[in-house]
């Protein structure tokens, strides 16, 4: 393999590893939340707890599991969020 072929593994290597500690980190982050009860369990968690969250300051969770409820996407998600809110 010659050099340039080394250093994209290389980059590649690094790129897939800081995906992975992402996906790890945000997993064990959202246990502590459902630990401390500020986050309901997924198959528990009805639209009034999405609204209590965002109001709650964990806007970023509140999309985030109104995505996995309802499979839409990040911007309707944010839409329909920001629009339980007014």
């Amino acid at each position: 393999m010659n050099q340039n072929g080394t250093g994209l593994l290389v980059v590649a290597s690094v790129l897939l590893g800081i995906w992975i500690l992402s996906v790890l980190t945000a997993s064990v982050r959202e246990r502590q939340l459902e630990k401390r009860g500020i986050l309901p369990p997924l198959r528990q968690t009805t639209d009034e707890d999405i609204i209590r969250l965002a109001k709650s300051g964990y806007r970023v969770w509140a999309i985030r599991r109104y995505r996995q409820l309802h499979g839409v996407s990040l911007k309707e998600a944010r839409d329909a969020v920001d629009a339980r809110m007014k």
